[in-house]
């Protein structure tokens, strides 16, 4: 068996035995697509937040929007709701799997900031990821995500 057969097998087996189906392996290579934030042009780089609902107790914060994201040549596009809480401390699943949402206080201000990726497949096991975060106020209701970081794993 060659080397080269053997990278692919383990890097997939690695990705089996994650808890988590979003979950980089330690052992794998982040390759950078491109600095998402040098194409303003490209409408699949903005993602459209709508209804956002944040309401707070003294246990924590929940959260709820709608986000929308453009199609490309690339990246598949997406249509979900996402919710949650202020006390997770990772992403948590939107109701389209591929799309992942967490909310983060910004200190000393009232700001929240909204976190967001998207991951998705490719044939040959690929997965390429989008991340993008915009901070907000508890009454903003619309806002857009820029995608600042675009890279995938094989």
């Amino acid at each position: 068996m060659h080397f080269s057969s053997i990278v692919p097998v383990a890097l997939s087996l690695f990705a089996s035995a994650s808890a988590s189906p979003f979950a980089v392996p330690p052992t794998a290579m982040r390759i950078p697509m491109r600095n998402a934030a040098a194409d303003p042009t490209n409408p699949a780089l903005t993602w459209h937040a709508s209804n956002f609902t944040l309401g707070c107790s003294p246990g924590g914060c929940a959260y709820n929007f709608s986000i929308q994201g453009l199609s490309s040549q690339n990246t598949p596009g997406f249509n979900t709701t996402c919710n949650g809480t202020s006390t997770q401390q990772d992403y948590a699943p939107c109701k389209d799997r591929g799309v992942l949402a967490k909310i983060e206080p910004t200190p000393k201000s009232e700001n929240w900031t909204v976190h967001v990726e998207h991951m998705w497949r490719k044939p040959g096991n690929a997965e390429f990821y989008a991340l993008g975060e915009q901070n907000v106020t508890s009454t903003t209701k619309a806002f857009k995500i820029p995608v600042k970081d675009v890279y995938g794993v094989a």
